[in-house]
C-alpha cells in the first residue's frame, strides 16, 4: 500500500469520527480519538483533501477534544478494562522475550520522559511498560504504554500510547531516540496499531497490531460473496504484516467467544494506478454524464480509501449537474450566504465486502460558500446493485445535516427513459420532479419515512421503483465492541 492509499485510509477513519455515532461507547471513543495523532510519512493530519475536485476541509483532531460532561452517560468503564488487560499483558514480539532487554528499555524510556525528552510526553507518569517487541521487516518496533499519575483531565485515558521504531538489532538506547518515534496518543485503546513505511522500497507499508493477551487475531481472504474463511494467526494476540505477506483480507479479534473487532486488512483492489480497461468496466453501465479524468480520479481514490470493504473495483453510476440544492451550513442550518445551490454531482457504488453495495455522491459546488466549502457528498448502503441502468436509486444528500422538521434532499438516478420521479408514502404522493440526463433532485419531508421512489416515462407508466438507500459508508460487517463487558 502506497502512502497516499494510507492517508485515504487515515481520512476516511478521521471523517468517521466527524458524525454522531450511534451507541454511547462510539459517541466516547470518537471522542477521544479526536485528540490521537499519528504520524505517517511525515503528513499533518490539519488537511484540505480533494475528492474528485472537491475540497472538504477535515480539522486537526487534537484541537477539538473536549472534557466529557460531568453529567455523561457514555460510560467508558468497559473500554478502559480493556485497555487495562493489554497493559498487563507481557510484551509481545520475539525480542519482547528478551526480559533484559524489555527492562532495560522501560528503563531508559521512563527516565527520557521524565527529563522531558519526549514530545507530547510532559505529564508525570509513574511507569512504562513494553507491550511488543521485535524485528519485522529490517526494523526493531516496539509500543510502550506510559501510565499517568492520574487519568488525562480532557479524555480521561489513565495511559498514553507510544510506537518506535529503528533499525533491524536496534540497541534499547536507539529505540529510546526521539527519532525513533513513530506515533503518540493519548490513551492506550484495547487494540492498538501501527502502519509503518518499509525500508525495502518505496510505497511498502509493515503493518502491526496487538490486542490484550488471551485474545485470538484470525484473519479471512477477502470474500468473493458472503462467507469468510477465519484462520487463526500463528501469533495469536498479535498481527504482523509485511509487503510480502500483505494479501486482500479481513482481520478479527475474538476475546473468548466474542469478537471484539473486526475490519479489512491494509490495502486495495487497486493497488497502481487504474487502467483504461478498468476505467472502461467501471464505465460501462453509467448513465449521465461523466468526463472521462473526473471518473478516472474518482473511481482510484474511492477504490483506495474504502480498501477490502469493497469485493470488487467501483462503478461509475451517474454524474450530472444537480440545481436546486439547499445551501447548508456546518451545523445543518440553511446556509447564511444562498437558499438553493448547484454543482457537478457523481455517483459511484461497489459491491461491499459479505454482500450488498456501498456507494457515494461527491458534489462539487459551482460556487463556493461563504465559508470556503466547495465540495459536499453523502455516502450510502443499498441491498440491490445500483448499476443497473434500469433500476431507480435514491440517495439522501443531507439527511445527517438537518433536524426532524424540514426537508431533506434526494438525488434520484432514474432509467434513461424517465422523464418525472415521483415520491410517495403509502401510496399517497408526496414529491415529483423533472428527470434530466437520467437524474433528479427531488426535496421531501424530513420527517417521512418509508418513502417509495418511482421512475415514470412520458406516458406516466413506471418504469422502475424502489426505497431510498440507507446512509453509512462502511460496511456493516465491522465490528468494535470493547464497550461490552
Amino acid at each position: 500500500m502506497t502512502v497516499d492509499e494510507e492517508l485515504s485510509r487515515a481520512l476516511a477513519e478521521l471523517s468517521g469520527t466527524l458524525t454522531p455515532q450511534p451507541d454511547p461507547y462510539g459517541r466516547a471513543r470518537a471522542r477521544y480519538r479526536r485528540s490521537r495523532q499519528r504520524r505517517l510519512g511525515g503528513l499533518a493530519l490539519a488537511l484540505v483533501v480533494s475528492v474528485g475536485g472537491a475540497a472538504f476541509a477535515i480539522a486537526d483532531p487534537g484541537r477539538t477534544t473536549q472534557p466529557p460532561p460531568a453529567d455523561s452517560t457514555e460510560s467508558s468503564a468497559p473500554v478502559v478494562a480493556w485497555s487495562d488487560k493489554l497493559l498487563q499483558s507481557p510484551p509481545r514480539g520475539v525480542v519482547g522475550q528478551d526480559s533484559g532487554y524489555v527492562r532495560q528499555l522501560s528503563e531508559l524510556l521512563l527516565a527520557a520522559q521524565r527529563r522531558g525528552d519526549i514530545p507530547r510526553m510532559d505529564v508525570p507518569v509513574t511507569a512504562v511498560k513494553v507491550l511488543f517487541v521485535d524485528d519485522v521487516g529490517g526494523q526493531r518496533i516496539a509500543l510502550a504504554a506510559f501510565v499517568r499519575d492520574q487519568p488525562d483531565p480532557a479524555t480521561g485515558w489513565p495511559s498514553t500510547a507510544m510506537w518506535l521504531s529503528a533499525d533491524e538489532g536496534a540497541s534499547a538506547e536507539e529505540l529510546v531516540s526521539t527519532n525513533a518515534v513513530r506515533g503518540v496518543s493519548d490513551g492506550l485503546e484495547p487494540y492498538e496499531s501501527l502502519a509503518l513505511g518499509d525500508p525495502s522500497g518505496p510505497g511498502k507499508v509493515i503493518h502491526v497490531a496487538i490486542a490484550p493477551a488471551g485474545c485470538v487475531f484470525l484473519s479471512s481472504p477477502l470474500p468473493n460473496g458472503t462467507a469468510f474463511q477465519w484462520t487463526p494467526e500463528p501469533t495469536g494476540s498479535y498481527l504482523i504484516r509485511t509487503p510480502k505477506t500483505q494479501r486482500p483480507e479481513w482481520w478479527r479479534v475474538d476475546c473468548g467467544a466474542v469478537t471484539r473487532k473486526m475490519i479489512p486488512g491494509p490495502g486495495s483492489l487497486l493497488p497502481d494506478s487504474i487502467t483504461d480497461a478498468q476505467l472502461a468496466t467501471a464505465m460501462s453501465r453509467v448513465r449521465g454524464s461523466v468526463p472521462e479524468q473526473r471518473a478516472r480520479l474518482m473511481v482510484s481514490e474511492y477504490a483506495k480509501s474504502r480498501g477490502y470493504q469493497l469485493a470488487a473495483l467501483p462503478s461509475v453510476v451517474w454524474g450530472g449537474h444537480a440545481t436546486g440544492l439547499p445551501a447548508r451550513s456546518t451545523g445543518g442550518s440553511p446556509a447564511a450566504d444562498a437558499s438553493l445551490e448547484s454543482g457537478e454531482a457523481t455517483i459511484l457504488a461497489a459491491p461491499a465486502a459479505g454482500g450488498g453495495w456501498i456507494g457515494q455522491v461527491t458534489i462539487d459546488l459551482d460556487r463556493p460558500r461563504l465559508n470556503g466549502v466547495i465540495g459536499t457528498g453523502a455516502s450510502f448502503v443499498v441491498t440491490a446493485d445500483p448499476t443497473d441502468p434500469a433500476g431507480v436509486l435514491a440517495v439522501s444528500i443531507d439527511s445527517d445535516n438537518i433536524g426532524d422538521e424540514g426537508e431533506r434532499t434526494l438525488l434520484v438516478v432514474t432509467p434513461a427513459a424517465a422523464t418525472r420521479v415521483r415520491v410517495a408514502q403509502d401510496g399517497r404522493e408526496v414529491a415529483t420532479a423533472a428527470v434530466s440526463g437520467a437524474g433528479a433532485v427531488v426535496p421531501v419531508p424530513h420527517s417521512m419515512t418509508g418513502l417509495v421512489v418511482e421512475a415514470l416515462d412520458a406516458s406516466g407508466r413506471t418504469l422502475a421503483s424502489g426505497q431510498v438507500a440507507g446512509d453509512g459508508a462502511a460496511s456493516t460487517l465491522e465490528t468494535d465492541t470493547w464497550n461490552q463487558d
